[in-house]
Order: structure tokens, then C-alpha cells, then sequence
């Protein structure tokens, strides 16, 4: 049986080939993180820090396609790997602006990948929201 997901948001996946961490603060300092996953009501990423469940952060979100206003939250949980820490983040202060062009981004993705499953040909075109950040294989080619 497959397990419902509970989300309220469409999450977007982002890491991909970015090279730029984003930088997160909490107990007053910097730390760099790779963006896992993207929606608008929060987001995962991997860090060398730990964070425990509760804490608060602050980051912008810089990436191609997406360059957010300061947001705020709190880690909601933690999984350990080796050296690394994967950790869930709910957003507590999004601009709306920045919230409606996440979304649009997971709902771009999203339906990208629907049409994908169904065999629809020619569905990817520069105006795509996500564009910026995909790297599907039916990508157009941009000279």
C-alpha cells in the first residue's frame, strides 16, 4: 500500500548540478547548506551542521531562477548521515511574493514530470517557471 503524502505544498526537487550552497544562520552563525527540495511552505537541505528539531534559521534563497527576500523558520526534523545532516525545514515568515513563485515553480515541475509519465512529447518551453532549474533530459537546448 502506498503511503498518502500529508504535504499541503508541492515540493520541487532542486539539487541537481548547483554549485552554490545556500548559506543558513542559526545559534548566531553561518553555516553553508546544498538545497535538497523546495515548496512553499518549507524545504530540506544537507548541512555538515546539526540543528536540533525546534531551532530557529534565517536564509535567502539563491539560486537561477529563484532569489527570495530574508525568510525565517524552524527545523522540524533531522535524519544523520555519516558527517552530513539532512534537515526539514517549515517555513515560519515567507514574503508572498516569494511563496507564489515557489509554488509556481513545484507546480511547473510537477506537471512537467505528470505530462513525462503520460508520454506527452514537446512539453518544455522557456517561459516554464522551472526552467531555470531543470536539468530533464527533454530540456530545450538554449543557444
Amino acid at each position: 500500500m502506498q503511503q498518502q503524502d500529508k504535504r499541503r505544498h508541492s515540493r520541487l526537487p532542486v539539487l541537481h548540478e548547483m554549485d552554490e550552497p545556500i548559506h543558513i544562520a542559526f545559534n548566531n552563525e553561518h553555516v553553508p547548506g546544498i538545497l535538497v527540495d523546495l515548496s512553499g511552505g518549507g524545504m530540506a537541505l544537507l548541512t555538515f551542521a546539526s540543528a536540533p528539531v525546534g531551532t530557529a534559521i534565517s536564509l535567502i534563497i539563491d539560486v537561477p531562477g529563484l532569489k527570495t527576500k530574508p525568510l525565517l523558520g524552524k527545523v522540524v526534523w533531522t535524519l544523520s548521515k555519516g558527517d552530513m545532516w539532512r534537515i526539514g525545514i517549515v517555513f515560519t515568515a515567507i514574503d508572498p511574493i516569494d511563496f507564489r513563485h515557489i509554488n509556481r515553480l513545484a507546480f511547473d515541475c510537477t506537471d512537467c514530470d505528470t505530462k513525462l509519465a503520460l508520454g506527452v512529447t514537446d512539453i518544455c518551453f522557456e517561459k516554464c517557471s522551472y526552467f531555470t532549474l531543470c536539468s530533464k533530459s527533454v530540456k530545450l537546448k538554449v543557444h
